[in-house]
């Protein structure tokens, strides 16, 4: 069996070749605005610090810890999909926001795959929680009708999974 620097070493090399061939594709094709990638680039990123976890499951206590900029990076990939189709870059004033979400969810999953502690997992389910509403109503203030109408949707959501948590308990 190959060692784990060695195993480490080759993945990371895969995710570097396979980053340089998305980016000549990407380069390659006509009429490619570079504008249209980022959403693509942060998932890709996102995707090299989801691997080595699950590639490495005998390290998942210390490498889970790598959830929660693959986290972050999903949620930047994610505001930039919806910046990408919906035209609408003035949403950067309050989308910002869910970064701290991301990192919320990010240290949720850490916890939850790493076997950190019921305290963790609980401490990044509630930041992701808070840090949704606040971006929730910032985006119904300042939004553009479409924002509007998906942040009253993000609030009726989170007081539903609250409601639920309630009534069933822990």
């Amino acid at each position: 069996m190959m060692e784990l620097r060695k195993r480490g070493t080759l993945v990371l090399a895969f995710f570097l070749i396979g980053m340089g061939i998305l980016f000549l594709i990407l380069n390659l094709i006509p009429g490619w605005k570079t504008r249209v990638s980022w959403p693509i680039i942060f998932f890709v990123l996102a995707a090299g610090c989801f691997l080595p976890p699950v590639v490495f499951p005998a390290l998942r206590n210390s490498l889970a810890a790598l959830f929660i900029p693959g986290t972050v990076l999903t949620t930047l990939g994610l505001i930039f999909t919806y910046n990408v189709l919906s035209q609408d870059w003035g949403a950067w004033a309050y989308a910002w926001l869910l970064i701290s979400s991301g990192t919320g969810a990010g240290l949720a999953l850490a916890s939850w795959y790493g076997r950190w502690g019921k305290t963790a997992t609980l401490t990044g389910i509630w930041i992701m929680l808070g840090s949704s509403a606040v971006f929730a109503i910032f985006g119904f203030i300042f939004g553009t009708s479409l924002m509007k109408s998906l942040t009253a949707g993000l609030l009726i959501l989170l007081g539903l999974l609250l409601m639920l948590r309630s009534l069933v308990g822990k």
